[in-house]
């Protein structure tokens, strides 16, 4: 197969993956409008830069990382990057879904991107560490402790939830005992 045909394959992998990568993008950016602008651009620069791609690698995980770079690139030409990176409850909870559970949802608005995507990457992609590490540039070893700290969080958090509804629910007893 001559390198051009191979590259002509892109575009058609690309389309096979499009479900995947808007995913992506959503979680990149919080909100769909902002993504399907950020997956039209990175798309774009797949394409014009097709030549880059290599083939020892994953199409997915090469294109996950190209949205990834673009989206850096436009945040570190913002005026304020800290505000590009924040997500919104509402926006997140709609990009899950709406048997969304809030104290999961306001867990996951409240960590940096690149968390949110390790998440992503791990256990909605199903990539290994080591290639999640290729896609977001960290070391697959930081991926593993990464994702352990942020799994202990949310067990954290959770218990912590679950004691304030208990207490909570013991007051309300307490108050209709008194009346």
């Amino acid at each position: 197969m001559q390198a051009e045909d191979f590259h002509d394959q892109i575009r058609p992998g690309l389309i096979a993956h499009l479900p995947r990568l808007k995913r992506f993008a959503d979680v990149v950016v919080g909100e769909r409008a902002g993504a399907t602008a950020l997956l039209r651009r990175a798309l774009n620069v797949m394409l014009a830069e097709q030549h880059r791609y290599r083939r020892d690698r994953a199409l997915d995980a090469w294109a996950f990382a190209e949205i990834y770079a673009t989206w850096l690139a436009e945040v570190s030409d913002a005026e304020d990057p800290e505000a590009q990176q924040s997500i919104a409850e509402g926006s997140l909870a709609a990009l899950i879904g709406r048997d969304a559970d809030w104290e999961t949802v306001r867990f996951l608005a409240g960590l940096p991107v690149e968390h949110r995507l390790m998440l992503l990457l791990v256990y909605g992609e199903g990539f290994d560490y080591a290639e999640a590490g290729r896609v977001l540039d960290i070391s697959a070893d930081m991926i593993a402790a990464r994702l352990i700290r942020i799994s202990a969080a949310f067990a954290d958090r959770l218990c912590a939830a679950r004691r304030r509804k208990r207490t909570a629910g013991a007051e309300a007893v307490d108050r209709s005992n008194l009346s």
